[in-house]
């Protein structure tokens, strides 16, 4: 005769019954994983869209600039893409357009003192996003080896030099600057 008739299913049942359901959803939560690791050391921006993660951005002058890139898995097919927004709060200016690899619009580097940057090339201005270690973070816009603009942040962000973004360009391939 069995003692356990009666009394509801064993321990080790119960147990098997809480991580079936666990286990059947572990693949999808794997398979959705996001690249960053620690997203609260991230900035937000109004310009980024909420799977996106804003890698970085400045308010100066009025205007809003941004960085953003997809969140999720790690693959070459994440998009980065640069955002202008004016005063109005409309998006004016978007790169590149129409989107593509972001190892043929972009150029990164972390500098040996902890400065890193990101830029990209239209024509021929060179625009710069540069996020010092120890200072306030800055837009240059160099057109003919001249700076034409530079627009100094209303706050750094330091978001360019972080483990998240490095690994990122280093798996999007991303080349230095020139």
């Amino acid at each position: 005769m069995n003692p356990r008739v009666g009394r509801g299913p064993s321990p080790r049942l119960r147990l098997a019954a809480l991580l079936v359901p666990l286990a059947c959803a572990a693949p999808a939560a794997h398979a959705a994983a996001s690249w960053v690791r620690h997203p609260g050391d991230f900035s937000s921006s109004p310009l980024c869209k909420p799977r996106e993660v804003t890698l970085w951005t400045c308010t100066a002058r009025h205007r809003t600039y941004s960085l953003c890139a997809q969140d999720g898995a790690l693959s070459d097919r994440i998009a980065i893409q640069y955002r202008v927004r004016d005063r109005q709060g409309k998006t004016v200016f978007r790169y590149p357009e129409p989107m593509r690899a972001a190892s043929s619009a972009f150029a990164y580097e972390v500098s040996a003192n902890g400065d890193a940057e990101v830029e990209f090339t239209i024509g021929k201005t060179t625009y710069s996003l540069v996020d010092p270690l120890r200072d306030v973070s800055f837009l240059s816009i160099v057109r003919g080896g001249r700076e034409r603009s530079h627009r100094t942040c209303d706050e750094g962000n330091q978001s360019l030099q972080l483990n998240d973004t490095m690994a990122l360009m280093k798996a999007l391939k991303v080349p230095p600057p020139r």
